[in-house]
């Protein structure tokens, strides 16, 4: 059979770079397979794909060489709006690929633009939203969806419009555990239709199992085969004498000396309720502990963790931060206490460079290089923060924040985007904030972050619709 995509000697260096960030990619891509690409975080993934979509280099700047070629014939020459009727492309960042203000319309935007006759959208679009749990929220405001809802309503637009090849960068990245086992059972079915699918994916062992062919990037070649070392399932967590719980919510005061009394909570939310959302759990958070919500999309974990930053205002309940209300503190009262790493780190990135985005007022250069260092970013120091892949965006933030040396630091889905190399600097850089006495409230899907931090898990329950 022939390939459906097959790409040539492919190259591509970025724009004022002095080196190819892909060099002499050979890949053949059949109707019906489903290939995986792994690699470390940057090592030119993503830019593979916006490569055979288009993206680059019409809207990144670049130098491509080598040739694409999609049933048979060079798209060199292809506008991206040509190749989308061949090629249904999910970027890492599914906010960059919403178009209008609610579910029933972005559903409804790609098959539009395809010309699909009107009488089959419809049916397609209620087929797609009810596969992925959406059709509750057809008529709702695309904002008020959770990352994860907005990443699963992404992927419905992108597979209701059923081009013949597939490329999806991380689609598992915000879903809940039942989502994913749900999109990995429609990629199958998928795939026995004859849709060809390339993923890039950091969670291998999850999607190996549905995969024909894994291969990796590294030293911008790509090679058969997984990477190695192999996924951060397999590290080891290192004791911080925390233990597991079984998803209280009050946790038990850390171990002290008998005749050393034990150290106040940290934090403490009462009662705390927000529309729409049920009743969340209360929370004790004392110094050097780490605690994981969990729960699935839309369940309000993000949101809970905005209230506990100020951002937002509950209904009722309240919050005490060192034993006072924070509810008439401002904003930047609390941040001097709360440090808070954000789901989507280009919403905080400001900064012209790497090194400013860590080297804030009061931050000397030589702990910023320490920070950078260890999160591998040193040599990215010059660099601006926009030019970094997502998951060393990712990292950046998180420096940024403990730079700030919080007492409390929120993390929201921060191991997304993550090989094993760079999780493991992240989690060694969490646990000397936890064992300096900082307190780590953060949220994952990933069912390994729990153990690898030794964290304990409080269920948030899922939203009433």
């Amino acid at each position: 059979m022939e390939p459906i995509i097959q790409i040539a000697n492919l190259s591509f260096t970025y724009a004022n770079a002095t080196q190819p960030v892909l060099s002499h990619i050979d890949l053949a891509l059949h109707p019906g397979e489903i290939v995986l690409v792994a690699g470390a975080t940057g090592s030119g993934k993503s830019t593979l794909l916006n490569c055979i979509a288009g993206i680059a280099p019409a809207h990144i700047s670049g130098a491509l060489t080598g040739t694409i070629r999609c049933q048979g014939q060079d798209i060199e020459t292809w506008t991206v709006c040509q190749r989308s009727y061949q090629i249904g492309t999910l970027m890492q960042n599914v906010e960059t690929q919403i178009f209008t203000d609610t579910v029933a319309d972005e559903a409804v935007f790609g098959l539009e633009n395809l010309a699909t006759p009107t009488q089959r959208i419809p049916p397609l679009t209620q087929a797609i939203l009810q596969e992925f749990d959406l059709q509750a929220q057809k008529d709702w405001p695309i904002g008020r969806l959770s990352a994860g809802q907005k990443q699963r309503l992404i992927i419905a637009c992108v597979l209701a419009m059923g081009q013949p090849v597939l490329l999806l960068d991380e689609p598992f990245a915000y879903l809940d555990l039942t989502t994913a086992h749900r999109l990995l059972q429609l990629l199958k079915q998928r795939a026995a239709q004859g849709q060809a699918i390339l993923i890039v994916e950091h969670r291998l062992d999850l999607v190996q199992t549905i995969c024909d062919r894994t291969l990796h990037i590294h030293q911008t070649h790509l090679h058969p085969g997984p990477p190695h070392p192999p996924t951060h399932h397999s590290i080891t967590p290192k004791p911080s004498g925390q233990a597991m719980s079984s998803g209280q919510a009050t946790p038990t005061p850390p171990p002290h000396h008998p005749t050393t009394p034990s150290p106040p909570p940290l934090l403490q939310t009462h009662s705390l309720t927000l529309h729409p959302y049920p009743p969340y759990p209360d929370l004790i958070l004392y110094p050097g502990q780490t605690t994981l919500l969990k729960g699935d999309n839309g369940s309000g974990k993000t949101t809970l963790l905005r209230m506990i930053s100020g951002l937002v205002k509950p209904n009722s309940g309240s919050i005490e931060l060192l034993g006072h209300p924070i509810a008439r503190k401002r904003i930047v009262e609390i941040a001097q206490t709360i440090g808070f790493v954000l789901q989507n780190p280009n919403h905080q990135l400001f900064a012209d460079t790497v090194q400013q985005e860590v080297q804030q007022p009061g931050i000397s250069a030589s702990a910023a290089d320490g920070i950078l260092a260890q999160l591998n970013l040193k040599e990215r120091a010059e660099q601006h923060p926009q030019s970094l892949s997502q998951g060393q965006k990712r990292r950046l933030a998180l420096g940024a924040v403990l730079a700030r040396n919080p007492k409390l630091c929120l993390l929201d889905e921060i191991t997304v985007g993550q090989d094993a190399q760079s999780l493991q600097l992240m989690l060694n850089l969490l646990r000397t904030f936890t064992q300096r006495g900082g307190t780590l409230l953060l949220t994952s899907h990933d069912p390994a972050v729990a153990k690898l931090l030794n964290a304990r898990v409080v269920e948030v329950k899922e939203q009433r619709e």
